[in-house]
């Protein structure tokens, strides 16, 4: 009995170690990307802590780090492919993560949001909102831009 609970044991050891191994694995990419784009953050817009980290696939793929550089919450847009092409905007310039939810709830009376993530789309700032309408998975595209009167 005793050498069954051992070997059990050992088991339950050896799975739990593959399975953080996997997940490692899998979050790895995404760590890099987090890392590489805070770097870019700091050296071409000044930003000094990192707030929040957005990874947008649309047409093209956007690194989107949310910070304060000097003094001020901003948002540096940093393309995958050219990196010394940053985009930055003031956080109070554009509407906020609650307006774009807000927006999009009035619009298409989802049954559950997922997620909300800034991105770029043809060279305009976005929220893209992800959400469930019945047995649908649906995205919105809320530009972050205030309009102006």
């Amino acid at each position: 009995m005793k050498k069954a609970l051992i070997s059990i044991c050992i088991l339950v050891i050896v799975i739990a170690g593959f399975a953080a191994e996997t997940y490692w694995k899998a979050r790895k990419p995404y760590h890099e990307a987090y890392n590489k784009a805070v770097a870019v953050a700091k050296s071409e817009a000044g930003i000094r802590t990192s707030d929040a980290f957005y990874l947008y696939n649309g047409n093209s793929t956007y690194y989107v780090v949310v910070g304060k550089a000097g003094g001020k919450k901003k948002a540096v847009w940093i393309p995958e492919k050219k990196p010394k092409r940053v985009t930055v905007l003031d956080l109070n310039t554009g509407i906020s993560k609650q307006d774009a939810v807000k927006q999009v709830v009035q619009k298409r009376q989802p049954d559950k949001i997922l997620s909300v993530r800034l991105g770029m789309e043809s060279q305009v700032p976005i929220w893209e909102v992800a959400y469930i309408k019945g047995n649908s998975l649906g995205y919105d595209e809320v530009p972050f831009l205030k309009k102006s009167n």
